[in-house]
């Protein structure tokens, strides 16, 4: 039941990195997308510019606890015959760390979108 509890709180952390990092790259990906999409008075999401740092901490820290969460090793052994002993929480281990590096992966190209993006839109 506690694995299961800490894989919730585990994929929580993976969501909320990429909510953030998605709010903090809002002020340089909203304003192209609306363009691309012809709506150009979405172009005022560049407000967001000064909160650009706020959710990049966020994301930071959101993201240091879901790592913190998914590697750290549990409180006690399992004892036999007890559900973390299964193959299913295994399992679910490894894709629960896979989605966080992908999570990450994720929010660092988001988060980063306004370094790189007017190099790769020459």
């Amino acid at each position: 039941m506690e694995q299961q509890k800490q894989a919730r709180v585990a994929r929580f952390g993976m969501a909320a990195s990429i909510a953030t990092a998605f709010g903090a790259s809002i002020c340089c990906i909203g304003p192209i997308v609306a363009v691309l999409f012809g709506m150009t008075s979405l172009a005022a999401l560049s407000k967001y510019e000064p909160l650009r740092p706020i959710f990049g901490a966020a994301t930071a820290v959101l993201l240091g606890v879901a790592f913190y969460l998914t590697y750290r090793k549990p409180a006690a052994a399992c004892a036999p015959g007890s559900l973390c002993e299964t193959e299913g929480v295994d399992r679910m281990q490894k894709i629960n760390r896979a989605a966080l590096w992908i999570a990450t992966v994720v929010a660092l190209i988001v988060f980063t979108f306004p370094t790189w993006s007017a190099w790769v839109l020459r």
